[in-house]
């Protein structure tokens, strides 16, 4: 005999067994800006990519080169620039404060955390830093076996802002967007700055993530940053690279970030629906 469901139970079941990530009956926008701070953000569409060295040129720490699964997830076009925290925390901590549209730096973890804890309180979203591969996935042009995150997928001071100030009109960093997108509508993926991601630092991490939606949180001392900065050299700015030993309570002017927003599930916001 079989059991009989109502159409309210049907539709209820329907929601639960959508798939992780996934929104009933929304539609979600390419772009989003955050109306506080004027911080644009681009949807990344989650697939699956393999995370690592798949060059073979890269670091112990790059390696293994392992398959992982994303859900969708909103990522910031542009490094947070100094105009952005102003907005929102009052001060300018940057040590290059050369205008509004350079990304800040000289941040501490905790203020990041802070940062994000107003952005939070006052908009309803959530905001946070990008796991690793929720950040190689972006650079990579949406998981694409590519090397650099740049627009022609490789890298030099006419793509990206590397190789020290010899090499730049800018003394320090450069005004972000300075240089075309990647293939995912993302600037300064690779060089400008070093990007602070929320995995712990350990250098056999890859051999420990699971497969959707990883991230290291064990303890340990040390954090990451990504992507390279101004100051280094084109090695530096390669999607896989892992640089570690950041403490987290130290400003470093070369490390700035970049923001998550998580994808708004079962929402009716204007614009996505």
């Amino acid at each position: 005999m079989f059991a009989r469901f109502s159409l309210a139970a049907s539709i209820v079941l329907s929601t639960l067994c959508l798939a992780p990530g996934a929104r009933a009956g929304a539609t979600l926008a390419d772009t989003w800006i955050e109306p506080g701070s004027g911080m644009e953000f681009v949807l990344i569409k989650g697939d699956c990519y393999l995370m690592g060295d798949t060059f073979g040129d890269g670091e112990h720490n790059e390696v293994p080169v392992h398959e992982v699964c994303l859900d969708d997830y909103y990522l910031g076009k542009y490094e947070v620039t100094q105009g952005q925290w102003q907005r929102v925390m009052g001060d300018n901590p940057a040590e290059y404060a050369h205008g509004e549209n350079h990304p800040v730096e000289s941040v501490m973890l905790t203020e990041i955390d802070a940062f994000i804890h107003r952005l939070n309180r006052s908009s309803g979203e959530v905001f946070r830093l990008p796991s690793e591969a929720e950040w190689e996935f972006a650079c990579r042009g949406g998981g694409q076996a590519v090397k650099y995150g740049t627009a022609d997928k490789h890298i030099s001071p006419h793509n990206a802002h590397i190789g020290g100030e010899a090499t730049s009109p800018w003394p320090g960093t450069a005004p972000v967007g300075s240089f075309a997108a990647n293939a995912l509508g993302v600037h300064d993926m690779s060089g400008n700055v070093w990007e602070w991601v929320s995995d712990i630092y350990a250098a056999d991490a890859y051999s420990k993530h699971r497969r959707h939606n990883p991230r290291f949180d064990a303890p340990g001392p040390s954090r990451l940053v990504r992507g390279g900065a101004w100051s280094h050299d084109g090695h530096f700015a390669r999607c896989s690279k892992r640089h570690m030993h950041c403490r987290p309570s130290v400003r470093y002017d070369i490390i700035g970030f970049r923001l998550v927003r998580e994808v708004p599930r079962l929402s009716t916001r204007q614009g996505e629906q």
